[in-house]
C-alpha cells in the first residue's frame, strides 16, 4: 500500500504542503469547505462584481519558483 496523506484547506499553504507530499510519493488528498481551490488567495464574483479574498501582491514570488522546480516547471511558462 502507497503512502497516503489528507490535508485541510487550499489555501497558499495547503497547496504547498500537498505538492511537496506528492513530490515525496503521497497520494494527497484536499480537502477544502469552499467551492474552489485557493483559500483566502482566490477571486471570486457577488452579484456582478469582484471580490479579491487574500493578498494582491506576493511578497515571496521565490516561493513559488521552489514548489515549481520540483516538477521541472517555471511559473513563466504557465501564468
Amino acid at each position: 500500500m502507497g503512502k497516503k496523506a489528507v490535508v485541510i484547506g487550499s489555501g497558499f499553504g495547503g497547496i504547498a504542503i500537498s505538492l511537496r507530499l506528492k513530490k515525496l510519493g503521497y497520494d494527497t488528498t484536499i480537502i477544502e469547505k469552499l467551492d474552489e481551490l485557493g483559500g483566502r488567495a482566490r477571486v471570486f464574483e457577488v452579484n456582478g462584481f469582484k471580490h479579491d479574498a487574500g493578498p494582491t501582491v506576493i511578497t515571496a514570488p521565490f516561493l513559488f519558483d521552489e514548489l515549481f522546480s520540483l516538477f521541472g516547471k517555471k511559473k513563466e511558462k504557465i501564468i
